[in-house]
């Protein structure tokens, strides 16, 4: 099982029963939703510039990006 934390632009993918982190993954823009984590994957929703936002799905744990679909 994992969870997640954003600081700034950055996310760090945490093993929640050990509490160590396991990827930290860097992202362009500004968070607006997220993270919503699930057991094989991760997404957030980012605004990259005032018209333009995506939707990042990450796998979990290895954060590697799968998807991104702009909204």
């Amino acid at each position: 099982m994992f969870t997640a934390t954003t600081s700034g632009q950055y996310i760090k993918i945490i093993d929640a029963t050990t509490g160590s982190t396991k990827r930290t993954i860097k992202f362009a823009g500004e968070i607006t939703q997220g993270p919503v984590v699930g057991p094989d994957e991760m997404s957030i929703t980012v605004r990259v510039n005032p018209s333009i936002s995506y939707v990042l799905v990450y796998s979990m744990p290895h954060g590697s990006l799968k998807r991104r679909i702009r909204v």
